[in-house]
């Protein structure tokens, strides 16, 4: 008896189909590839903003408990009308101390980066920070006073508004790249509408660059 054939035989994917679903993963693969460098710096920028939300968030908390920055009087002296210069986030100050409060104090001798006076008698924990690995994008430091630093070892730039006219200057004014400074079609305007702005130097590690990592730009 002869049985009746599948009107369905079972066959497999001919040369060309073959082709064609080579052709498309080669296709998707270059496309990842391409974007790979692109979707990594994001990542490691991504990285940064992460501690830069900490300390802004830090100095916000200060901000509504003391109703001042966290800064010793000696670093709010302005020139004239001007706010004062850069405030670095390493040992030079004590900055990143202040806003750690117990948990500094915790790590070491519980000392403040340059002085004497103390910023945070309450004792609060206004923040934290992770601990960098092998000295990048976190705190450095086996004990109090600590360094805050990037991706690449430098520390963090803040700028207050020291004299209290709630704005400062826009270092996007004075960046290096036109596509930045000199913008025509979104102009960087003259001040920043804020009292506190952070920015990290960046990849190259040279301040007022394209690569700049910012508080104020998204």
């Amino acid at each position: 008896m002869k049985t009746p054939s599948s009107n369905h035989s079972p066959h497999g994917f001919t040369l060309v189909e073959l082709l064609v679903v080579v052709t498309i993963i080669g296709i998707l693969a270059g496309l990842v590839i391409s974007q790979a460098p692109k979707l990594m710096q994001q990542s490691r920028e991504l990285e940064v903003r992460n501690v830069i939300v900490a300390l802004q968030t830090g100095i916000r908390n200060y901000q509504t408990e003391y109703n001042r920055f966290p800064l010793d009087p000696s670093q709010t002296a302005s020139s004239g009308q001007e706010d004062a210069p850069a405030i670095l986030t390493n040992q030079s100050t004590s900055l990143i101390d202040t806003l750690m409060g117990p948990a500094a104090s915790q790590g070491g001798t519980g000392s403040s980066g340059s002085g004497t006076v103390n910023l945070n008698p309450k004792g609060i924990e206004f923040t934290t920070f992770k601990m960098a690995k092998n000295g990048l994008n976190g705190l450095v430091g086996a004990q109090s006073p600590y360094s805050l630093v990037d991706l690449w070892g430098m520390p963090f730039y803040v700028l207050f508004d020291t004299n209290l006219d709630r704005k400062i200057n826009n270092p996007d004014l004075q960046n290096q790249d036109p596509k930045i400074s000199q913008n025509a079609v979104s102009p960087p305007p003259q001040f920043l509408p804020t009292d506190v702005a952070i920015y990290s130097s960046g990849k190259d590690k040279i301040q007022m660059t394209g690569d700049d990592i910012v508080s104020w730009r998204n």
